[in-house]
């Protein structure tokens, strides 16, 4: 390790980075290599990147000022604590502290009644008086945490054409602890594990024009897919949403920044507020000192420490296609194909020519989605729209590297919520315009159906 990559370890990400400086370099893992051809200058950011993605933040006033500010509400202590080595979360298991698992989250927006139109079909993105816009059961010291709650589970049987039975199980949600008073009437609940973040950059660099050509919301083609593009509203403009379960984040670092304010409690450059999501009936937690400091721009995640992150999860590249010449392999991709998948699961996309990381330039890359928002049924509809997503719309899950789940993070856990424990289940909960692929998934024999989830693991 060099002198010069000691020195940035410690002025950038504080003396906790450190620690997984030294620790961490020799670790390889399928979800957190960075992309093939990367150069020396942007290799050496991207493991200081990692290294404050993997720090752990404190509450102020602390002597470590390039860590503190955390919280003063917060759902956990560090970015990696909910993308165990960039892989997906899981939810909790029935009725264990809901907070005690920081990959799982709980949003909260409004309700509003059918016949309300919003503004160029752009809801408002609302959150609770008393609690925000996500439930955080964790807090500095001195400061009520928000409360707890736990999941209970209700099953289900799905019988398959061959006779074979497949047990799907569906969260309920139960407050255990508010300590902030009840939420208000209108409000409602959406559950959330956090989700893997590989090829984060390729996503981000896909030209918008491309998005909007694959959407058909008319279906004109009378196909039965209709998906839709996820607008967003920033300011006077309108932008193409690509990140988050809805399309909801418009960029990489939107997408980041979001999560060090709301997850973490911690003012960036795009949201300066240091007390993250409180309220102003929080008050306790408005007073509390902060971490904003004179030399990280009067902020807790500054300018330079929020690109070291951005480069980090941007150049994060996905997994390598495996097994790719195996009879198995085709034949699953066969009934990929033959079933419908692959009308919402794009195999293939190419980035446009303007990234700010060269690398990521007319990359040719195969992530399994159109990016586009889809109607999945009512069973998977979240608690209350999201922008231009209706409850029941979701952007198109990328396949790639989702049989290495297990193997990155210790966890298989599928869907927005986490319900799904393996890929058929996953399967079997799609509905709407996904209901065709679902009955003829379905209708498969067995040996026809493991050889659908073998090239699905293989991607």
């Amino acid at each position: 390790m060099t002198a010069y990559y000691r020195k940035l370890c410690f002025l950038i990400a504080g003396v906790y980075a450190s620690f997984f400086c030294f620790q961490n370099l020799a670790i390889a893992d399928n979800y957190s290599k960075p992309l093939s051809g990367i150069g020396i200058e942007d290799k050496l950011d991207f493991h200081i990147g990692k290294n404050v993605f993997q720090k752990l933040w404190v509450p102020s006033p602390s002597s470590t000022t390039a860590s503190d500010g955390l919280g003063p509400l917060f759902n956990t202590r560090s970015c990696n604590n909910c993308h165990i080595n960039n892989g997906r979360g899981h939810a909790p298991e029935e009725n264990v502290s809901g907070v005690s698992v920081p990959s799982f989250l709980i949003r909260l927006g409004k309700s509003y009644p059918a016949s309300y139109t919003p503004p160029q079909n752009i809801y408002p993105h609302t959150g609770d008086e008393h609690y925000g816009h996500q439930f955080q059961g964790q807090s500095s010291p001195g400061i009520q945490p928000e409360g707890d709650y736990y999941l209970t589970y209700d099953t289900h049987i799905e019988t398959l054409k061959d006779n074979t039975k497949v047990e799907l199980r569906s969260p309920n949600l139960h407050w255990h602890t508010l300590n902030y008073g009840n939420f208000e009437k209108s409000t409602r609940f959406t559950m959330l594990t956090s989700p893997a973040l590989i090829g984060m950059g390729l996503l981000g660099n896909i030209p918008a024009k491309d998005i909007i050509a694959k959407a058909d919301p008319d279906d004109s083609n009378n196909d039965g897919i209709s998906g839709r593009v996820s607008w967003i509203k920033n300011g006077d403009n309108i932008l193409v949403g690509r990140f988050g379960y809805k399309a909801s984040m418009p960029t990489v670092s939107a997408q980041n920044q979001s999560a060090f304010n709301t997850d973490l409690g911690l003012s960036t450059p795009l949201n300066p507020s240091p007390y993250g999501d409180c309220t102003e009936f929080q008050r306790d937690c408005l007073e509390s000192p902060t971490g904003n400091s004179p030399h990280l721009d009067n902020l807790e995640v500054d300018k330079q420490q929020t690109r070291l992150v951005d480069l980090f999860v941007s150049l994060s590249s996905p997994p390598a296609m495996r097994n790719l010449s195996n009879k198995t392999f085709l034949e699953g991709k066969r009934f990929f194909d033959d079933g419908g998948c692959a009308s919402c699961h794009t195999p293939k996309m190419k980035t446009g020519s303007s990234s700010e990381f060269s690398i990521l330039n007319n990359r040719t890359f195969y992530p399994f989605t159109d990016m586009l928002l889809h109607d999945m049924g009512p069973a998977l509809a979240s608690g209350f729209p999201s922008f231009s997503a209706s409850p029941a719309e979701w952007r198109t899950a990328p396949l790639w590297g989702i049989g290495l789940s297990k193997k990155v993070s210790g966890r298989v856990s599928f869907l927005h919520d986490g319900r799904a424990q393996t890929i058929e289940e996953a399967i079997l909960w799609h509905g709407g315009e996904a209901n065709q692929s679902k009955e003829f998934y379905k209708n498969l024999n067995k040996e026809q159906r493991e050889k659908l989830i073998y090239f699905l693991e293989s991607l």
